[in-house]
């Protein structure tokens, strides 16, 4: 579009975007680095594999990051509806990750039972992994929340991403608490399995997601009611018909057909076209509208 507001608004909604996925980068690097001094210290393995998952996800917040800003890029050439669909892609790869951590619980849960490991309490190892959970915890639902106000399906999944962190951050010192009073050693690898389990939903869920979004699935009835209500307070619009709506991205797309009194002038039509594209822009940020303005003749009343 070429409204100055709507260009203005589009480039604070890029800057959110990245300053937000580079939250869950730095929150990542530093529950790393705190994982690993605090596991070589003690020289509890457990901690050190938390690491190595904690480090999976920083991969996966650097991978949703460059999804975020290639999908953010201007239309080109080659590419004439934008680059929206990166984040898709990077967004798959994400999930792809949580699916390879939810079975590795699995199997790590099923080696503990096997071999009947007898994890050590370490009072270190408990409270760094409650400090990761309340991190991720708190990083995770600010990114899911932004993720869904920003239409930002990769911030949304790398939100995702952390707060599977967070049930196993929790899950390891519950684990590790428990046994320390109860002297069950098994508590640790079954609460590890059904993690796993819960892990594997949250891809399920993920996938189902990405997948309407890769067959450019259109916005839910809700938000069809709202461009509804909004088209209707325009007195110059006699009539429309064939809304369309896709998402690519965080991009919405909309198209419609607009019926307007046959005696408006090229003039007059283009205004309403330019003041519908930026109420559309207002309620959803980063859109591409097309508005298809046909003559309104008497007999169209009877469609209304």
């Amino acid at each position: 579009m070429d409204n100055n507001n709507c260009e203005g608004l589009a480039d604070r909604i890029k800057k959110q975007k990245e300053k937000i996925i580079m939250l869950s980068v730095a929150s990542n690097i530093a529950l790393v680095l705190m994982k690993l001094v605090v596991g070589v210290m003690t020289g509890l393995v457990s901690i050190v594999a938390e690491a190595l998952h904690s480090a999976n996800d920083l991969l996966a917040s650097v991978i949703a990051y460059f999804g975020v800003k290639g999908s953010l890029a201007p239309a080109d050439k080659d590419h004439p509806y934008g680059h929206g669909k990166v984040e898709i892609i990077t967004g798959w790869i994400e999930n792809i990750l949580i699916l390879i951590i939810g079975l590795g619980i699995i199997y790590e849960g099923y080696l503990k039972i096997i071999n009947k490991t007898h994890p050590k309490l370490i009072i270190a190892g408990i409270v760094v992994m409650l400090v990761s959970g309340l991190v991720n915890w708190l990083v995770s639902v600010y990114l899911i929340k932004k993720g869904k106000e920003l239409r930002s399906v990769g911030i949304e999944v790398d939100g995702e991403h952390l707060k599977a962190d967070v049930v196993t951050s929790l899950g390891i010192a519950a684990a590790l608490i428990i046994m320390q009073f109860t002297g069950i050693w098994w508590i640790d690898p079954v609460g590890a399995i059904f993690v796993g389990l819960w892990v594997i939903g949250i891809f399920i869920r993920l996938s189902y997601t990405l997948t309407h979004q890769m067959i450019d699935k259109g916005l839910n009835d809700e938000e069809l009611v709202r461009i509804d209500a909004m088209l209707k307070c325009f007195t110059d619009i006699k009539f429309f018909h064939k809304v369309r709506t896709r998402q690519s991205g965080s991009t919405i797309f909309v198209d419609m057909h607009v019926k307007v009194d046959k005696n408006m002038t090229v003039e007059a039509s283009h205004e309403l076209t330019v003041k519908i594209e930026e109420k559309i822009a207002q309620m959803y940020g980063d859109v591409n509208v097309l508005v298809h303005i046909e003559p309104f003749y008497e007999v169209d009343g009877d469609q209304e």
